[in-house]
């Protein structure tokens, strides 16, 4: 007697489940592609916030580069305001101090007082520097030029006068003449004369002190009105004259 086939409840069984195991596929399948598509929004989310970021912060960026160069422009703009504010006073103060100056490279009134003055006075007036000066002719353009190049050796208290002429003597005379003045040093090769000059009194001004500073460039009688309110060192003006010198004749050289 043949025992009965247990096979066929086996295959009943398999066949019942199939499709619940199609169904668990499919859902897992389906919840993949829902994931897939969740991580893909949120990426995607991510990017547009990203780049939304990076555009503020440019735009931001953009913003602050402009306020700052804006700013450095003002301030640039109130610097140099303030510079040539403090140069018109500086200029302000010096034309009231030394009311006389002139801006077409003659000597002042005053200056050409004292210089005739002293050629006047002198034992031999023939010899002395200051009559060698009065009768010179002043080479006003090289004086202009000069004194833009003095500006920067002045201040409030102090006036440069150049003095530049084809002289009408010699060398050996004008050489002579610079010898002859109270004190007389040699700066790099140059001898070079210093003379005390008289206060420039008078109802308009203040008092005021000065050297004459004279030298020889060839055959130029130079020089300058060195003038002050205060006391000149005649120590500190010897030990400033290179400097001087070199910004005359840099003029004159031109």
């Amino acid at each position: 007697m043949m025992r009965p086939s247990r096979s066929l409840p086996t295959f009943a069984l398999l066949v019942a489940l199939a499709p619940g195991c199609d169904s668990a596929e499919q859902q897992v399948k389906a919840g993949g592609r829902a994931a897939a598509e969740a991580s893909k929004k949120a990426l995607d989310a991510s990017k547009d916030k990203a780049s939304e970021l990076a555009d503020k912060t440019a735009d931001k960026a953009a913003e602050l580069a402009d306020k700052t160069a804006d700013k450095a422009a003002e301030l640039g703009n109130e610097a140099v305001d303030a510079s040539k504010k403090a140069a018109g006073e500086l200029a302000d103060a010096t034309k009231d101090a030394f009311e006389d100056l002139t801006n077409d490279g003659e000597l002042s009134p005053s200056a050409k007082a004292w210089l005739a003055a002293r050629a006047a006075d002198a034992s031999d007036a023939s010899d002395s520097v200051e009559s060698v000066l009065v009768k010179g002719v002043q080479l006003a353009p090289v004086a202009v030029e000069a004194s833009k190049l003095l500006a920067e050796a002045i201040d409030r208290d102090t006036a440069i006068e150049p003095i530049f002429q084809k002289a009408s003597a010699d060398r050996a005379k004008i050489d002579a003449a610079i010898g002859k003045m109270p004190r007389v040093e040699v700066v790099d090769d140059v001898t070079v004369g210093f003379q005390k000059m008289d206060a420039f009194d008078g109802a308009d001004h203040v008092e005021q002190r000065g050297y004459l500073v004279m030298w020889r460039y060839e055959d130029h009688l130079v020089g300058f009105v060195y003038r002050s309110k205060q006391t000149v060192d005649v120590d500190a003006l010897v030990a400033e004259t290179p400097r001087l010198i070199a910004l005359t004749q840099k003029a004159l050289a031109d």
